[in-house]
């Protein structure tokens, strides 16, 4: 295939770029990418993208994803999360279930995140990341986020257990810091795995590299867009970056009779303009 989409269910302890590119090498591919990035001790479902697939990274690294996660209470890391240096430790007060259930309340919709120093993001062409790991302190953003479907699965202890829903771009990692500091004390993440990512859920991915029941065609990867097959007359149009007349609204998958992706393409409800081209 010219490009293939692969489910990995990554494991703990190695960053998202080494694992895309054993999953790449795996199948034979030279250009590889990911759609959405792991900590390196996060876990769970990982897009990998190969060869002209890595051009749907715009599609699909914007759906949200869902997340399981621990807040180990009363420790305040450089990351955020509990593999960080420990910077402050500070007691936890009595803490009931109605106190969390109350401040998931203040933490779901859209919400203000300030990104953690230990992140991707660039600041003046550098990452942040760098700059943190000079024992400085990079002036990440603040910026608007999405959250739902909260669940409190457990409390025992100083740690709390959760679920929950974020779009894009959410930390997780700031969401165990910022709710520890409500919470009277600091907080960081733990066992942060990513149950889902849009329509893909970590029940089809595999922690192998090369599992066949893992890897999807770039037609089977956009399962949730709109399809239309075009005949040989549409298919040379598209391939020029040609407008179709068609009623669809929103993204629409555009394929020949053989499911190959064409194109994709943005519908107004009379016109199809691609947005992606495949087609040769």
């Amino acid at each position: 295939m010219p490009g293939a989409v692969y489910l990995l269910d990554k494991s703990a302890g190695i960053y998202s770029r080494k694992a895309a590119s054993k999953v790449a090498e795996n199948w034979g591919y030279k250009k590889f990418g990911h759609a959405g990035t792991l900590d390196p001790d996060a876990t769970g479902i990982l897009i990998v993208l190969m060869g002209k697939a890595t051009r749907l990274s715009r599609f699909i690294s914007q759906s949200r994803k869902a997340y399981s996660f621990g807040i180990e209470l009363g420790i305040r890391t450089d990351t955020d999360d509990t593999g960080g240096t420990v910077l402050e430790r500070k007691a936890v007060p009595k803490i009931s279930e109605n106190d969390i259930l109350k401040v998931i309340e203040k933490y779901t919709g859209t919400i203000r995140q300030k990104v953690p120093g230990y992140s991707a993001v660039k600041i003046d062409g550098t990452r942040a990341y760098s700059i943190a790991r000079k024992g400085l302190k990079p002036s990440t953003p603040v910026r608007e986020v999405h959250t739902e479907n909260w669940k409190l699965e457990g409390f025992q202890g100083t740690n709390v257990y959760f679920s929950v829903t974020v779009s894009s771009g959410t930390y997780v990692r700031a969401l165990a810091r910022d709710i520890g500091s409500e919470l009277g004390t600091c907080g960081a993440a733990f066992n942060i795995r990513r149950t889902s990512v849009g329509v893909f859920g970590i029940e089809e991915a595999s922690q192998d590299f090369d599992d066949e029941k893992s890897i999807l065609s770039m037609a089977e990867s956009l399962r949730e867009y709109t399809r239309v097959v075009l005949d040989e007359a549409q298919r040379r149009t598209v391939s020029h970056g040609g407008k179709l007349q068609g009623h669809q609204v929103g993204k629409v998958a555009l394929l020949d009779r053989d499911e190959n992706l064409l194109a994709v393409a943005e519908g107004d409800g009379s016109i199809l303009k691609p947005l992606c081209v495949f087609a040769e």
